[in-house]
């Protein structure tokens, strides 16, 4: 435990830092509203909603493993999902055979890659997913079924990065694809950090996205630019 609390200081030293760092950006993000995540409130609310999101984790007594094999499992598939979306995206239809910039140029984009794994995991399995499971399972149900509740939040909280695409298919009458979207990489990648959760603890999911972030974001991004 004193090895993960360390860790936990460490990793929102950095998210502090690279904030910090920004500060002396002034070049355009991919999305608009990326640049909100910057700004203190958001900073701050997520470090908390991730404090939080460690305590619920304790409480659950789920595993805080950092060693060889757990990083393989989380770096190895989040390596193979970044392929798989570069995959995905090449084709004439391809923002970026378009020519649109949908990736932070280098060296910025190494920092900003890793903010936003940082924060979204903080957000989304220790926040969301461990705090929604402590609620049910320990204060609700009394430690009671475990794994129908965690699996069934993980499924849920998984939806967050679909939804906006599943709205989007849903809008154009594309009801095929909102279905497809639930077997699709994206979806399908959530919850797998989901089960890196479980088995490893909360860190690992930040390797896991770190390491799609790498192949898709900061060297296919890179080099595409």
């Amino acid at each position: 435990m004193r090895q993960s609390n360390a860790t936990f200081v460490a990793v929102c030293a950095v998210f502090v830092g690279i904030k910090l760092l920004f500060q002396l950006y002034r070049g355009d993000f991919p999305g608009k509203d990326q640049a909100l995540a910057f700004t203190w409130p958001l900073v701050i609310g997520v470090l908390a909603f991730g404090l939080a999101g460690l305590l619920a984790e304790r409480a659950l007594r789920l595993p805080d493993r950092i060693d060889r094999r757990a990083v393989l499992w989380a770096s190895v598939p989040g390596l193979l999902y970044g392929a798989i979306t570069i995959l995905r995206d090449s084709g004439e239809r391809s923002p970026v055979a378009a020519g649109e910039s949908i990736h932070l140029a280098l060296p910025w984009s190494i920092p900003f890659y890793t903010f936003g794994a940082i924060f979204l995991e903080f957000l989304l399995r220790l926040g969301l997913l461990c705090g929604l499971t402590a609620v049910i399972h320990v204060l609700l149900l009394r430690r009671r079924a475990f794994k129908p509740v965690f699996w069934t939040l993980n499924l849920l909280v998984a939806l967050y990065e679909v939804v906006p695409w599943m709205m989007r298919d849903a809008e154009r009458g594309r009801w095929g694809q909102v279905v497809v979207a639930l077997a699709g990489p994206l979806y399908l990648s959530n919850v797998f950090e989901g089960w890196l959760l479980l088995r490893f603890g909360w860190l690992m999911p930040i390797v896991f996205r770190l390491a799609f972030c790498l192949v898709w974001h900061i060297l296919y991004g890179g080099l595409a630019r």
